[in-house]
């Protein structure tokens, strides 16, 4: 019996594979994650409140768009006036890897000198930028800006924000951009003493943050933006300086501790202003909530505000909303609903409304308002 060759016996087996190196799971760009994150000007929301925009890519960019426009009747009683009005504002951003890192230029604009008005509208209580009991429109441009932000050792990222208009590094995330926010058409009263500087002339920020720890520091110039002309662009050299510290446990939370001088911001009364807060963020997605703290020392005399407030969804298209405040001795509680009628990919349409109520030294009186709702979607939260 003749035995076949040893190749023969093994012509049909199987070969062996090459051994296959193991995949490295996906990283992300810390230096984008940061940017993408951002509110308004270098502040953010926990990263679990997914914010509310569409996206898409163009030649290289991600480009995003996102925004928010209430059509509002409001009727107070008391001394309080009645007003029908719309408060709006868009972003357009765009972000692309450049030079090792990553630019981010925005855009936010607001029809509010038109849809609002030099005179506001009717807020009780309310004051800043020379109005009494009415809450004033934001600018035409509410922000134009570029950022760059780089990856740094030690999962650092390095940045440095530059704007003619735009948020310095003081307070908690702008009242329009809150995630708790939302669903209120209205300012906080406590507006002036938190985080008024969100449309700021002459900006620069620069700073780091290191996992969970950030912190930035700001120049400005530190004047309120010109309530006779909405439309152009305040100018001014920088004059004003922040600094804040942030902290992002995990997604669900984000806090922050700030200070800043702001050099004769109203331009109705003489005096500079040194403005400290603190505020701490929760968020789900679904359910969204902050606390915040505000204090105005001047030379004369001391302005503290106390903000707490909340916007809760369940059921894919409703929305439960609370404030509460303590400002210069008022106090006052606004509720609400907003149900959602229209959805489309990029678009949520609702209506709704909310009361509030105020206790004052000799006033009780109370506002009313009921508003239709236009903002883009959150794709996170299932609104596609």
């Amino acid at each position: 019996m003749i035995c076949a060759p040893a190749f023969a016996q093994h012509e049909h087996m199987p070969m062996p594979m090459p051994a296959q190196k193991p995949q490295k799971p996906m990283q992300h760009d810390l230096a984008s994650d940061f940017l993408m994150q951002q509110a308004s000007g270098t502040s953010h929301d926990p990263a679990a409140a997914s914010p509310h925009m569409s996206m898409t890519m163009f030649e290289g960019w991600m480009v995003m768009w996102h925004g928010s426009a209430f059509v509002s009747q409001v009727v107070q009683s008391g001394r309080g006036g009645d007003q029908f009005f719309s408060t709006n504002w868009a972003m357009g951003m765009a972000e692309r890897p450049l030079a090792g890192g990553h630019l981010m230029v925005r855009s936010m604009l607001s029809l509010e000198p038109l849809t609002v008005g030099k005179r506001g509208y009717p807020e009780l209580f309310q004051t800043g930028e020379g109005l009494i009991d009415r809450q004033h429109a934001h600018d035409f441009f509410m922000e134009l800006a570029a950022e760059f932000a780089v990856n740094l050792p030690k999962q650092t990222v390095g940045y440095i924000y530059a704007a003619p208009v735009g948020d310095p590094a003081l307070g908690p995330v702008a009242f329009p951009h809150r995630a708790s926010a939302a669903e209120i058409p209205q300012a906080p009263l406590s507006h002036h003493l938190q985080d008024s500087t969100h449309i700021a002339s002459s900006v620069l920020t620069m700073g780091a943050k290191q996992d969970a720890f950030g912190v930035a520091i700001s120049g400005f110039h530190g004047r309120e933006p010109d309530n006779d002309n909405r439309w152009n662009i305040d100018k001014g050299h920088i004059d004003s300086w922040s600094v804040r510290g942030t902290w992002d446990p995990n997604p669900k939370w984000s806090a922050q501790l700030s200070t800043g001088h702001l050099h004769q911001p109203e331009r109705e009364e003489a005096g500079n202003i040194q403005r400290t807060t603190a505020s701490i963020a929760h968020s789900t997605g679904d359910w969204s909530s902050t606390l915040v703290w505000g204090w105005n020392h001047k030379s004369d005399h001391d302005a503290h505000a106390l903000l707490a407030e909340t916007n809760r969804r369940f059921k894919v298209s409703n929305y439960l909303t609370g404030r509460f405040e303590i400002v210069r001795g008022v106090r006052a509680l606004t509720g609400g609903y907003t149900k959602d009628l229209f959805r489309s990919r990029d678009l949520l349409g609702g209506v709704g409304g909310n009361v509030t109520v105020y206790r004052a030294p000799g006033e009780h009186p109370a506002g009313f308002y009921l508003f239709a709702r236009l903002r883009s979607a959150a794709a996170a939260h299932g609104d596609h």
